[in-house]
């Protein structure tokens, strides 16, 4: 059992084995695990990568540290591809697993997603126009820039585990990361088998009409009810802060173009000035928060990507490059191209675009 601090709360818990043969895959890519828990600040005794009782901060790190230390660029989605499905979502698996239909499933990861973590949130977009849904994934905590690992992991997950459901009908159409390709275009076409873009304002996966209508197969309808019932008794719905829910709607709409308060605060449901009084309960403001994501957004963009000055400032969603300068002389003390001479050299520059099927 893990006894490492978890940050004061239960909301960063990872209630579900989401490492699970974490240990075996670095072991065999030559990774000295006892080292990487140490850096990423878990005692190695009393580390368990199936107890649950990590934080999600804690699964990025070390993911992102691992896959730098062994030099394994698609470290996340080999540890898919090695658990094979979605034994890794704990009880939400086994809900989805027992689900009607795949759609079925979708709408149960949206709505519970709380078993796998207070800190993830799954949501559902429909596009009538085109007959497609988009399965979004957002992390609502802060400092998540790393996050690509562990990201690739979980889609590739969603992917397998929608083709194994349903005896293999349903599939990613469609998959969007945010963060810029850290693998080979080649190694996400054979991993996914659809198009796979990069840079998009959302992570998730888009599926198409009829593969939400495919029944899952084996699927229990008494076993459904029982996992319901454990789930609601084991992870009750309880409200999120108020900051987490901000930052995963900022982070959604600041390339799409409104991510002011107003549309923040009509997209909670919620009169502006009530939301202003609430985080300032929780000691924030509105544009601290924003402008906290900006500067977390832009240390990414700049450490991990050769995306143009003028293009991360547009992700940003400022008005003019020139504010976007002056923000990272305030944020680092160093205007955008000071702080990219400053950097050690990669490996291999990340190339931003699509990884292009058939």
């Amino acid at each position: 059992m893990m006894t490492a601090d978890i940050g004061g709360s239960d909301f960063e818990r990872l209630n579900a084995p989401l490492l699970r043969h974490f240990t075996v895959l670095v072991t065999e890519l030559g990774g000295d695990l006892p080292a990487l828990l140490r850096e990423v600040g878990i005692p190695p005794h009393s580390f368990s990568e199936c107890s649950g009782v990590l934080t999600y901060t804690q699964a990025i790190r070390l993911l992102d540290i691992a896959s730098r230390r062994v030099k394994c660029r698609d470290l996340g989605m080999r540890l898919a591809l090695r658990q094979c499905g979605g034994a890794g979502f704990g009880t939400l698996g086994n809900v989805m697993r027992n689900s009607k239909t795949f759609g079925d499933a979708l709408r149960s990861a949206s709505e519970h997603c709380r078993a796998h973590s207070r800190a993830a949130r799954v949501w559902l977009s429909s596009d009538t126009e085109h007959s497609t849904t988009f399965a979004g994934h957002e992390l609502l905590l802060s400092d998540t820039a790393n996050r690509a690992q562990l990201i690739e992991q979980i889609l590739l997950i969603g992917h397998l585990e929608a083709l194994e459901m349903t005896g293999g009908f349903s599939r990613a159409r469609r998959v969007h990361f945010r963060h810029e390709p850290v693998s080979s275009p080649a190694l996400y076409r054979r991993n996914f088998g659809c198009d796979v873009l990069f840079g998009e304002p959302a992570d998730g996966i888009t599926f198409s009409s009829e593969d939400l209508s495919h029944h899952v197969i084996n699927q229990d309808a008494y076993v459904y009810r029982d996992m319901i019932r454990h789930l609601e008794e084991n992870f009750p719905k309880r409200g999120l802060p108020v900051d987490a829910e901000v930052r995963g709607l900022v982070l959604r709409s600041l390339a799409m173009g409104d991510s002011s308060s107003d549309s923040v605060a009509q997209a909670l449901n919620l009169n502006p000035r009530t939301l202003r009084r609430r985080l300032r309960h929780e000691g924030l403001s509105f544009q601290e928060l924003k402008d906290e994501i900006r500067c977390e957004l832009t240390r990414y963009y700049l450490e991990r990507t050769d995306l143009e000055f003028r293009e991360i400032s547009e992700r940003l969603g400022f008005a003019e490059q020139s504010i976007f300068s002056r923000s990272c002389r305030r944020w680092f003390g160093k205007s955008p191209t000071e702080f990219k001479s400053a950097l050690c050299p990669r490996d291999e520059p990340v190339r931003k675009g699509q990884a292009k099927c058939g």
